[in-house]
């Protein structure tokens, strides 16, 4: 179970990483806060940095635009999709560091003025689908912190 969370600007997703890191949160999902900030930094820099790994080219192509249209339009990711990223965050990682670097590449990709790197799964973006994505993909995995 997690909480479903309305990020609608990257000033919304550094003030609820300033009230998970001031008040601390329970724990809804199996990663700890430094493993999801870690993830989510690693999908932030991907489009201005490229990313690291490709999907099959026919799974991108049979899927991709599919899936990123549903997200985009439902506004939300589903649960227990498996990730790219290898390998995944290790737990018990330093916190305030990880909220550091996640805020830190959020302020990168604000301030970003291109190349845009191509999503490896969903192809081509435009900046605004980028940052929309990313303000998804960030209230999904912050959605697994209860603040206390």
């Amino acid at each position: 179970m997690r909480r479903q969370l309305e990020f609608h600007s990257f000033h919304d997703v550094r003030n609820e990483l300033d009230r998970l890191r001031k008040n601390g949160y329970t724990k809804l999902g199996t990663w700890d806060l430094a493993q999801a900030c870690e993830h989510l930094t690693f999908f932030v820099s991907g489009p201005m940095d490229g990313h690291p790994y490709k999907v099959p080219w026919l799974l991108k192509t049979l899927f991709g635009r599919m899936v990123l249209k549903r997200i985009l339009s439902g506004r939300q990711m589903k649960n227990g999709v498996p990730t790219p990223q290898k390998p995944l965050p290790a737990p018990g990682g330093d916190e305030a560091a990880a909220i550091d670097r996640l805020k830190s590449a959020i302020a990168r990709l604000e301030a970003h003025q291109g190349p845009w790197h191509d999503s490896p799964f969903f192809g081509h973006l435009t900046p605004e689908q980028w940052r929309e994505l990313q303000l998804i993909h960030c209230q999904h995995h912050l959605g697994f912190f209860e603040p206390r």
